[in-house]
């Protein structure tokens, strides 16, 4: 059996272990860089009672404690589900997050759909030309795809789109959004658009979207066409496989069926690896675009010293990221009988 709960246990463990890591760290690192949390909790008063009510804010946010109470009370707050109030939009910490993690997850899951079937086909095409000049092209368009920075390649998308007449700054028009009549159910607008049979807001959102995705998708794209290039060129030497072509096996057949298949571990692999990386991407292009999302929150929380949002936005990263190795782990078992868990 490829999977056990042996595994399941291991990995839950140390899945807490490593939140738990994430948070102390962030908390020192946010709580002791510049900044009075205390003096936004308390509306940056002035005036002789403004030390007051700093002190008494302190004891609000429990900053009065010894460091390693504060440790083990934010700790607790962390596993219970509740970070408390933000600072600066005094709400709920993770209903916060929730409104704007849809958002992001809307643009990465676009960036996905566009970037891991170009990337694998792209490879594919590499593999059954290699050796080739074109090979060599689809290899460095690759090598460049993985390792342009995100935030410049939304930039220089915004700036070639701007004098075709581009203003999709943003999610969605609100005008558009007003006069449609348009309900928000789930916080991904092209979903609530298709549910509510909103043609004018589904295009609307769609063409916002796209821009943003592009320059995200670009990772991924380049990772898959490098990986799925590899593998594929080394399915095509295989045995089983030379075998086939030469009993007059028809070529699609061979491809799909034989070399790709071979692929799907590895693919799968690399794929759950660079999702928690374009989730990072996302949070940068959507900055650039005008988009809400986790990458402004963060901007705003760290601009402010709302450290409990701050890092509240670290802990979701870091969970996403446990997340899809895990499940990546997990299906990587599940379609290669070879690896256990």
């Amino acid at each position: 059996m490829p999977l056990s709960l042996n595994y399941l246990f291991r990995r839950l463990f140390w899945s807490i272990a490593v939140l738990a890591g994430v948070t102390l760290l962030s908390y020192l690192i946010l709580v002791l860089s510049p900044g009075d949390p205390a003096a936004k909790w308390a509306g940056n008063p002035r005036g002789p009672g403004a030390a007051k009510a700093v002190e008494l804010a302190r004891k609000e946010l429990g900053l009065d404690l010894p460091l390693h109470l504060q440790l083990l009370n934010f700790l607790r707050m962390v596993f219970t589900g509740d970070l408390g109030l933000s600072i600066a939009y005094k709400q709920p910490v993770y209903s916060i997050l929730w409104r704007n993690l849809a958002a992001t997850l809307e643009l990465l899951f676009m960036a996905y759909i566009i970037g891991i079937p170009l990337g694998s086909l792209l490879g594919i095409f590499s593999a059954l030309k290699r050796g080739g000049h074109l090979d060599g092209v689809l290899q460095t368009s690759g090598l460049a795809l993985a390792n342009t920075p995100a935030f410049w390649l939304g930039m220089a998308i915004f700036a070639t789109l701007v004098p075709y007449g581009f203003t999709a700054y943003g999610r969605i028009s609100t005008n558009l959004a007003i006069a449609t009549n348009f309900q928000i159910f789930t916080g991904l607008y092209l979903l609530d658009a298709l549910l509510q049979l909103n043609a004018p807001i589904f295009f609307d959102v769609l063409a916002r979207l796209l821009p943003p995705a592009l320059a995200v998708a670009a990772y991924p794209t380049g990772v898959c066409l490098r990986i799925v290039r590899t593998l594929m060129a080394d399915a095509l030497l295989e045995e089983h496989v030379r075998v086939a072509v030469a009993w007059g096996v028809k070529r699609r057949t061979v491809v799909w069926r034989y070399a790709f298949r071979a692929t799907l571990p590895g693919l799968v692999q690399v794929s759950g690896l660079a999702f928690a990386y374009s989730l990072v991407d996302a949070m940068v292009v959507e900055y650039v675009f005008g988009r809400e999302g986790l990458g402004r929150l963060l901007f705003d929380a760290i601009s402010v010293s709302d450290f409990r949002l701050a890092i509240g936005l670290l802990i979701v990263v870091a969970t996403f990221y446990l997340i899809i190795n895990t499940v990546a782990d997990v299906a990587q078992a599940l379609i290669d009988p070879r690896v256990k868990l």
